[in-house]
């Protein structure tokens, strides 16, 4: 889905942007004011529209409306800070397909976003023979991860430990590392946990890929690296490892 963005608001703008590229749909441009929004419009057309109704210069987000359905009937959201029936009934008239308050619920934006396409175009699954399979999980050997506009292959088996900063998990390849956004338990449930133990409250380990565990020192050991193991999971370890 290809996203066109008008936002004057430096905050949800970089909000909005960042919500977009998490759902892997493709910007095709931000605009803060009205001439230059319709400049993007035309230049990439989009396959949706998200726009703000008080905007920079002459152009309201309701006058931008008008003329992109003028011009080329596109779907659009508006977001806004105006709950007032007046302006709700003008932006009304240019017939979106919908108006969010904000601070908007990205799960509502998320919602409406599919609904509008479905509307403007129909199902897009149409004679998909798999249809009854569509939630079977696919390929429970390795993950795709996004980075930028593609999907690298990652397979499970190569992660040898992952690390959380902040709200990201980290996931340790002897090539590389990857980051993805995520919390540490939403990872260890998609992990096998016969094969991955949590060590810390920060870290999980592969442990097939582990070489020694220095007790004295609660540390790991993996690729000559050092991972920290807490004293509070250390027994859990020693309890789930097979020992001589």
């Amino acid at each position: 889905m290809n996203v066109l963005i008008v936002e004057d608001e430096p905050n949800y703008a970089d909000t909005l942007e960042m919500f977009i590229d998490e759902l892997g749909y493709k910007l095709t441009g931000l605009a803060q004011e009205g001439q230059k929004a319709l400049r993007l419009f035309r230049e990439n057309p989009p396959d949706i529209v998200l726009l703000d109704i008080n905007i920079e210069g002459e152009l309201s987000g309701i006058d931008l409306a008008r003329l992109f359905q003028a011009e080329r009937p596109t779907p659009v959201i508006f977001i806004t800070s105006y709950d007032d029936k007046e302006t709700f009934e003008r932006a009304k008239e240019t017939a979106p397909h919908a108006y969010l308050i904000k601070p908007f619920d990205p799960q509502q934006l998320e919602r409406s976003m599919e609904l509008a396409m479905l509307r403007a175009f129909g199902s897009t699954h149409e004679d998909d023979v798999f249809e009854k399979d569509r939630h079977v999980i696919l390929a429970k050997e390795f993950f795709f991860i996004k980075e930028r506009n593609k999907l690298v292959k990652l397979t499970i088996e190569d992660i040898l430990w992952v690390s959380v900063e902040d709200k990201y998990c980290i996931l340790n390849t002897a090539e590389k590392k990857f980051v993805i956004r995520l919390s540490l338990k939403e990872l260890a449930d998609r992990l096998n946990p016969q094969v991955f133990v949590q060590t810390h409250r920060s870290h999980i380990v592969n442990i097939k890929k582990v070489d020694d565990i220095d007790l004295s020192q609660f540390t790991i050991s993996i690729n000559n690296r050092e991972v920290p193991l807490g004293k509070s999971y250390k027994d859990n370890l020693i309890y789930r490892l097979q020992m001589l």
